[in-house]
């Protein structure tokens, strides 16, 4: 038994121990997501639309994490929606950026490995690069979305009397608490990544200014940028349509109240 396997089981345990069964249905989803990654890639080398395929994989995973671990409820409803939202706002930004600031394709640091291989690979390389970017900042997305829908449910039903406006303030105050931590997540997160392409350049005498200017690095800065933009525009996006839905349909949501605690 190799190390993976060690880790991934230690993971099991004690997603299981402490999560229960919702635990080992989200350590099942882990799975789950990677193989939508797999037929995303698939799909892409098949020649299908890229554009269509980041927007079935956008829906699917966060389709799949929302209402499969949560259920299907208001505050779900909510989080997916705002979810869809943020990543259509997301779409257009990043292509904009990627197109306009050619971020697209290998760098030269990357085509000095693979010199020796064919670089028309047929792949429209700036619908890639923003099908890479909108997967790396998909699952952010999703867990601040639910993050701040959940709360707000849960004030509405300890004080149902909260009008619109109260619930969003709440949402946004919530989305306030947590938006420093989640930036930075996704900031450690990339660079962690990175630090041994960092040690290379370090190695070859890169100049500062020459690593800033580096295309490779700009590709991995720019979608930390994007990270945190898709955060910051989601706590809003989020916290109307939350607030919007309980308000909607106050019924439903006592009556989801109800059976939540029966189960």
């Amino acid at each position: 038994m190799n190390a993976v396997l060690i880790l991934a089981l230690i993971l099991l345990i004690l997603m299981v121990i402490f999560g229960g069964k919702k635990g080992a249905v989200s350590y099942g989803m882990l799975f789950l997501n990677f193989l939508m990654v797999l037929i995303a890639l698939v799909a892409i080398v098949l020649k299908l639309p890229i554009p269509i395929v980041a927007i079935l994989f956008c829906i699917t995973v966060a389709s799949l994490n929302l209402f499969g671990l949560n259920g299907y409820n208001v505050k779900t409803q909510a989080a997916f929606i705002g979810t869809c939202i943020t990543t259509a706002i997301l779409l257009g930004v990043i292509y904009f950026a990627v197109a306009t600031g050619h971020l697209q394709g290998f760098a030269t640091e990357q085509q000095d490995e693979t010199y020796v291989y064919s670089m028309n690979i047929g792949i429209n390389m700036i619908q890639f690069m923003v099908f890479t970017t909108v997967l790396a900042v998909i699952a952010a997305v999703v867990d601040l979305a639910i993050t701040i829908s959940s709360p707000m449910y849960e004030l509405h039903e300890t004080n149902p009397n909260l009008g619109r406006t109260e619930l969003f303030q709440s949402g946004m105050r919530v989305g306030r608490e947590i938006l420093a931590t989640s930036a930075n997540t996704i900031y450690l997160a990339y660079f962690g990544g990175q630090l041994t392409l960092f040690f290379w350049f370090f190695k070859l005498n890169y100049s500062f200014g020459h690593i800033i200017n580096a295309k490779i690095f700009t590709e991995e800065f720019v979608s930390i940028l994007f990270g945190g933009i898709a955060v910051a525009l989601s706590i809003p996006i989020t916290a109307w349509i939350t607030a919007w839905l309980i308000h909607r349909h106050p019924d439903k949501t006592a009556a989801q109240s109800t059976s939540d605690k029966q189960l």
